[in-house]
């Protein structure tokens, strides 16, 4: 027999292995769970000798990120207010997944920075700030930020991550300064540029003759080939408080309107119903409409199978024009959980059409962008079948067997049976 110490110590490690019976008024308050973690963040820390200080950074992948293959690269989001950081990335997700905008890496900086290098402008008399100001308390010499974005930040992230060649800087409030000296005197550093709750920041200037508006309109006449994107905004909240800061808007607004193009997205607007910080994520939505139109972005891949001559012709023929467009290369979407708007679901679409061939090159174009894929390469074997080309059906069916062993095992007996139905075809085609 157990010592009775022994045996209760027994009981106690089983209850508490198995905490299934502790319920308070007849429920269950808790038990035994597993947990995963799902995180799509990482933090990096770079020594920045421009900055002469260690610099944390918080780095957001999309989801499909480790899925795509090397040809897809993803814009940057610089975000200079880390207090969005999550509010921004779950846009950035939702957004991307409805074809609202491209899918994005963002990054912010958790721990800030020990000085802030943004001009010293002048206030111009705001009536935002306090009077006494006659500029704002910034570190100066943004040409620090400068190098450091562009010899450090970019090449790091450049040799750990696909980052396309267009990226967005978001400054809010006084951070909003930075975005806005970055587009009127850096237009290569970023190609993006939002300034949130920045009505009044506009009517500041490098001189106390000068404002941002003019600075901005003159950016734009010396640099007229330049592609860049400028989106500025306050709530109304702010201009009520001080009127001065919708009619910067307004004017800046005015002025902009003659040189909007494909290459030169502009906007300024006064946000309706929205506090200084919380027009935050109403604007960067905004934002994003403007740099990433929908009716651009969200296309209907049923016209690409409508169009005279190949479908996937039609389809990269658009995305080589939105490439040139933007000066990167943009991809059609291999998948979308929502929507018929995907490689996927065109291939399908030309399957039951029985338009094989067609079906044939745009499944192979998605086995090409999702190269870890079992199922890419089942429906690949799918379509191949359909159209009498067992043999070949069969080795890709072989591949994806091999790919779900390492990415798929919960599919693997479907896989396995569907490389056994093609065999089996294959013998019945021999007699």
């Amino acid at each position: 027999m157990l010592p009775k110490n022994t045996l209760s110590s027994i009981i106690l490690i089983l209850i508490s292995h198995f905490v299934l019976a502790q319920t308070h008024e007849g429920k269950i308050v808790n038990k035994e769970v597993t947990s995963t973690p799902l995180a799509f963040v990482q933090q990096h820390k770079l020594i920045s000798k421009f900055l002469e200080q260690e610099v944390a950074i918080d780095i957001y992948l999309p989801e499909s990120y480790n899925k795509d293959c090397n040809l897809h690269t993803y814009p940057l989001i610089v975000l200079l207010e880390n207090e969005f950081f999550y509010q921004i990335t779950g846009i950035a997700k939702h957004l991307s997944s409805v074809s609202s905008m491209p899918e994005s890496i963002v990054i912010s900086f958790p721990d800030g920075f020990e000085k802030f290098y943004a001009p010293k402008i002048y206030t111009n008399n705001s009536n935002f700030w306090p009077k006494s100001w006659t500029q704002m308390p910034f570190d100066g010499a943004p040409g620090k930020f400068v190098d450091f974005f562009k010899e450090e930040l970019f090449n790091y992230l450049e040799t750990q991550y696909r980052i396309a060649d267009y990226r967005i800087i978001v400054g809010t409030s006084p951070t909003s300064t930075f975005p806005l000296h970055a587009f009127c005197k850096e237009p290569n550093l970023f190609q993006g540029h939002i300034a949130i709750a920045a009505g009044d920041i506009i009517g500041m200037g490098y001189t106390p003759n000068e404002t941002f508006i003019d600075a901005i309109i003159d950016a734009v006449k010396r640099n007229p080939g330049t592609r860049a994107h400028l989106y500025v905004t306050s709530a109304d909240e702010d201009s009520d408080y001080d009127t001065v800061i919708g009619k910067n808007l307004e004017e800046l607004q005015r002025q902009m309107q003659a040189f909007t193009s494909n290459h030169l997205k502009l906007k300024a607007e006064v946000f309706p119903n929205e506090s200084h910080y919380g027009v935050v994520i109403p604007a960067f939505i905004s934002a994003m409409e403007t740099f990433f139109p929908k009716k651009k972005w969200n296309r209907d891949f049923r016209d690409f199978e409508k169009q005279p001559g190949n479908t996937l012709d039609n389809i990269d023929q658009y995305y080589l024009k939105l490439s040139t467009e933007y000066g990167y290369a943009v991809l059609p979407k291999a998948e979308r959980w929502n929507s018929g708007n995907s490689l996927r679901a065109s291939a399908n679409r030309l399957l039951r059409q029985k338009r094989f061939e067609e079906s044939i090159e745009v499944y192979k174009r998605l086995v090409e962008y999702r190269p870890k894929s079992a199922e890419a390469l089942s429906t690949l074997a799918s379509a191949l079948e359909y159209n009498k080309n067992l043999k070949e059906a069969f080795v890709v069916q072989k591949k994806a067997i091999e790919l779900a062993k390492k990415y798929d095992k919960e599919h693997l007996e479907y896989y396995t049976e569907h490389m056994e139905e093609i065999a089996s075809k294959i013998e019945d085609s021999k007699e």
